[in-house]
């Protein structure tokens, strides 16, 4: 295997005291070291152990290295790289040293292919790295799961995926936010991630199918350092767990779970046989006499570029015990079972608002259900809560159906017909006379049907004696051929006053 002299420089700072220039090339040219004698011709790929320096290396030495056991007559010029001074050693040592490092790398590079084609694990290729790389190191998927770990430790992960904790959730919405980590998913090569208040700076390789950025491997701060020195061994593993990985030796981390299975069936297939959903649901403790509520999250373009979709649902299945949460549509869908969840619907909202929130989300929730027969239904009434409330409350992050079913239900009636020609034809003939002799007529009929019909009360809200209140309803109820007693009616002249606000907002 070829070694970088940036490499080998690093090895030989382990063990002896020496001088070197200012650069060291990183391109793994090296293939072994020999003693040079001054009658030698220079050739690339090679260490070179002498006691002075030679003119031909210094006029080509970006393909080889020389080690030097004296200090020159002259000053090396400092734009000459690859050139190192240990004095006084012995060729000997020096020479047992480099193919010290190169042993190492061969047996770790042979005992990488060997575990290979025995159909090892990601994780066996990982601690086989560890007398190379010492430093702590991961192959993530970009969804957060993790799919190998070496001394690194976020405490008990389910599902081994980033951000399904408390104390992961921050790092996942850090990462969201920073353009660097974003921008990291189209680098080609090893490269630095500086990280940021939550992040460990990190050297990494992003491991690409279809020109897409699918699993990253990464070692963070330690004994080896997080430049180009060691990015051609990071790359050289990361071919070797892109291989693993295509062979798919390793779980593929998707959503598996019967529950899951069951409810992307009743979200996916309008066909689809609830008796047998119900039977399933059964089966696994989910019966049809508990109670249940759907929550619809609508992510963001940041959770779409960042594939924080998984590390999402796995954070509410962790914090909202009974809940199954699944993507759907690019959104998320999160089904909890009321009865043995032991926590009550203010306390899931609770639980839930910050992260909602912080995370940049908006959701809607449904009402709660008996019954497996209306989960479907619910995900509907779930996502019309959050399609109707952010228009009606567009500051608010949460939306319950309660507060969107009335502007729905006129929603819903206006959509063949506007509104001036389904409300009330006396009462919108009252409008517009009200309107062109500027009389009070029609606002008091609407303060007398807000406050049920009580003159007392309505005569005092407008500031007008009792009898003025009386006349006026007279006047009203010969206009509208109406004695204002009909429920019906004033269910019907209620909707009106409400379709025409709507017709007059928009």
């Amino acid at each position: 295997m070829q070694l970088s002299p940036k490499l080998i420089l690093w090895h030989l700072k382990q063990e002896f005291h020496l001088q070197a220039a200012e650069t060291f090339t990183s391109e793994p040219c090296l293939k072994y070291a020999v003693h040079h004698k001054p009658e030698q011709p220079f050739s690339g790929g090679l260490i070179y152990i002498s006691t002075e320096p030679a003119e031909d290396f210094l006029r080509n030495p970006l393909h080889s290295m020389m080690i030097l056991t004296r200090f020159p007559d002259q000053d090396i010029p400092a734009q000459i790289p690859n050139i190192c001074i240990i004095p006084e050693a012995d060729p000997v040592v020096l020479m047992e040293a480099a193919e010290k490092v190169f042993q190492t790398y061969e047996e770790w590079s042979q005992a990488l292919f060997e575990s290979r084609l025995m159909n090892g694990s990601i994780q066996a290729l990982l601690d086989l790295t560890a007398p190379v790389i010492p430093n702590p190191m991961m192959v993530i998927g970009m969804d957060f799961t993790i799919i190998a770990s070496r001394d690194l430790s976020f405490g008990q992960l389910p599902n081994s995926v980033l951000g399904s904790t408390d104390e992961t959730a921050d790092l996942i919405l850090a990462l969201k936010q920073d353009p660097q980590y974003e921008e990291a998913f189209h680098r080609v090569g090893y490269f630095y991630y500086s990280g940021n208040n939550v992040a460990l700076p990190s050297l990494c390789v992003n491991i690409r199918r279809f020109d897409r950025t699918l699993y990253r491997l990464l070692y963070t701060e330690g004994e080896a350092p997080l430049d180009d020195t060691f990015g051609f061994i990071l790359e050289y593993l990361a071919r070797v767990i892109s291989h693993a990985l295509s062979t798919n030796i390793v779980d593929s981390h998707d959503v598996r779970h019967q529950l899951h299975q069951i409810f992307h069936t009743i979200l996916t297939d309008s066909s689809a046989d609830y008796v047998e959903v119900s039977r399933r649901l059964t089966d696994y403790g989910w019966l049809s006499s508990h109670y249940y509520l759907c929550i619809f999250l609508k992510t963001e373009l940041l959770d779409y570029k960042n594939l924080t979709h998984r590390s999402i649902i796995s954070y509410i299945e962790n914090i909202v015990p009974a809940s199954c949460a699944l993507e759907h549509k690019g959104n998320i869908v999160i089904y909890i079972n009321l009865d043995l969840c032991q926590l009550s619907e203010s306390e899931i909202e609770q639980k839930l608002a910050s992260f909602i929130r912080d995370s940049f989300l908006n959701a809607g929730y449904s009402r709660r259900m008996l019954g497996h027969f209306n989960f479907h239904r619910q995900y509907v009434q779930a996502s019309l809560s959050f399609q109707v409330g952010s228009r009606k409350f567009p500051h608010r992050w949460i939306h319950r159906f309660n507060d969107i079913a009335l502007p729905y239900l006129l929603e819903q009636t206006t959509k063949k017909l506007p509104a001036y020609m389904i409300c009330h034809e006396k009462l919108l003939s009252l409008k517009y006379e009200s309107e062109n002799s500027q009389s009070p007529l029609y606002q008091t009929l609407r303060c007398y049907l807000e406050n049920h019909q009580n003159a007392t009360k309505t005569a005092q809200e407008l500031f007008i004696h009792r009898s003025t209140l009386l006349y006026r309803l007279d006047r009203i109820s010969q206009h509208l051929k109406s004695d204002l007693s009909d429920p019906d009616e004033l269910l019907y002249l209620m909707l009106s006053f409400r379709l025409i606000d709507m017709e007059e907002q928009k």
